[in-house]
């Protein structure tokens, strides 16, 4: 085997062991806290140490696991301190990337983002996570990226990248889609409205909600 064959061979291994376990935390079945042990990791995913030891790096960077010297990885704790501060961080970028980016929206496009409203409600009403999760990140993303501002949108994604976990746990919580329909159509309304300040007042209270449902999960605990 070339050795850009091999090289190829090892990346795959290692977005293979790095999906599996981002996966597993995420959804919660590696629960905060749990030892990620190389040898372990290792023989569930049939692959060496060393696409291990490279996942749980590219982990540790998204902030979903934690390494301690002489005690190895762990799954990275859970928090209402971590919750928060997060979430005030995403709501100071992504207000301003709403602001400067739903100035930048065509009627098309707006048209198109109401469009994905009905089909996310459903997505969460059926119980398909995944789904729900991709059209959310679609429907938002959508609008941020017409801010123009590459590191806006770098920020961002890595925010959300690890809050993956909390999504997850502030789906738990919430009961209904009734919330999804209201958030996301208060947010174009505004729009469509030239209602800018609305529209980022309607993202706030998107966000806070999600952080009550969060925090609900936490004291409850919940996976």
């Amino acid at each position: 085997m070339s050795t850009e064959a091999s090289r190829t061979q090892e990346l795959s291994l290692v977005d293979r062991v790095y999906q599996a376990l981002r996966a597993g935390i995420v959804d919660g079945t590696y629960d905060p806290d749990t030892p990620l042990r190389l040898e372990a990791v290792a023989k569930t995913n049939n692959v060496s140490r060393i696409p291990v030891r490279e996942a749980l790096r590219l982990l540790e960077k998204e902030r979903l696991v934690v390494t301690t010297p002489n005690k190895g990885a762990r799954v990275a704790p859970i928090s209402s301190v971590s919750v928060n501060d997060l979430y005030r961080m995403r709501k100071l970028v992504e207000a301003e990337a709403l602001y400067h980016g739903a100035s930048n929206l065509s009627e098309a496009a707006l048209a198109g983002l109401r469009e994905l409203i009905l089909p996310m409600a459903r997505l969460f009403d059926s119980g398909d996570e995944p789904g729900f999760l991709a059209l959310h990140r679609r429907f938002h993303f959508e609008i941020y990226k017409q801010s123009g501002s590459d590191w806006l949108m770098h920020t961002i994604e890595t925010m959300w990248e690890h809050a993956d976990r909390y999504f997850h746990l502030s789906i738990i919580c919430q009961s209904s889609s009734s919330l999804v329909l209201e958030k996301h159509y208060g947010i174009l309304d505004k729009i469509s409205l030239g209602d800018l300040d609305g529209a980022v007042s309607e993202l706030m209270y998107e966000l806070d909600h999600g952080i009550d449902r969060i925090q609900t999960a936490i004291e409850m605990g919940l996976p």
